[in-house]
């Protein structure tokens, strides 16, 4: 999902404004300026910018809340009037942008970017992928998108995620990311381990989940899987009993 994904007939419909009376819904114009499309934020028509700003950087500032913020809508009568995002009882926004806009406030340092920045490391089940400025997982099989949430309205972070299955937006959901990183360390370290005994792939996939917990401050869920009994083993295995890849990715801090 992108910034353009929201506009339709040139206007935000993901966004109601309520107004004064006469009552009626107003949604965000959005126009095309020099190439790029762009809300009008009149409060804002003495800056460089001239009060045209861009869709996408419209919205990362409705997702940081940003005090003050307004933009233009137009009546049914074709007269202007302002969309101010203060006033919380007028404006409404469907769970679609709500959920984007979550991923647009997610903190780059958080449990939940962390999550997805490690999934996305795991070459090749999946890749990076840039979403408006938001790093992502594209998963390689099935094209499955993971995007980081925010998660600061809850009590702790746990590392949740948004997963759009099969990269479809319209079926999205939130889960914990220490599920799908489960799932996915078990595939990574098998296909890396290829023709590797199961001793060897269990060892190496134990401390693939310390190495998780290192970076994302999460648990992945592997109750029965046994502690190596040599500490030392990872950094003594030939290199035909692990790939290389493998261990280039474990021994990075």
């Amino acid at each position: 999902m992108r910034a353009e994904d929201f506009i339709l007939n040139g206007c935000l419909p993901d966004i109601e404004y309520r107004t004064n009376t006469p009552e009626e819904i107003v949604c965000p114009r959005v126009t095309r300026r020099d190439g790029v499309l762009v809300v009008y934020l009149h409060n804002e028509r003495a800056a460089a910018h001239k009060g045209f700003v861009p869709v996408a950087e419209f919205l990362r500032r409705l997702a940081r809340r940003e005090p003050n913020l307004a933009c233009t809508g137009y009546r049914a009568n074709g007269r202007q009037t302002t969309i101010s995002f203060n006033k919380d009882d007028r404006v409404t926004l469907s769970p679609r942008l709500q959920a984007w806009l979550s991923t647009l406030a997610a903190p780059r340092e958080g449990k939940s970017a962390a999550v997805v920045g490690f999934l996305a490391n795991l070459m090749p089940l999946y890749a990076h992928e840039d979403r408006d400025g938001v790093w992502c997982a594209r998963s390689l099989q099935d094209g499955t998108l993971i995007l980081p949430v925010d998660e600061s309205d809850g009590d702790e972070a746990r590392g949740t995620v948004r997963v759009h299955w099969q990269g479809d937006a319209a079926r999205q959901s939130q889960v914990d990311g220490d599920q799908i990183a489960t799932l996915a360390l078990e595939r990574y370290v098998r296909l890396h381990g290829t023709g590797a005994s199961e001793e060897a792939i269990a060892a190496e996939l134990w401390f693939m989940a310390r190495h998780f917990h290192h970076k994302t401050g999460c648990h992945v869920y592997l109750p029965e899987l046994p502690e190596p009994p040599d500490a030392t083993t990872r950094l003594r295995r030939k290199a035909a009993e692990i790939g290389q890849g493998i261990l280039t990715n474990l021994l990075t801090p």
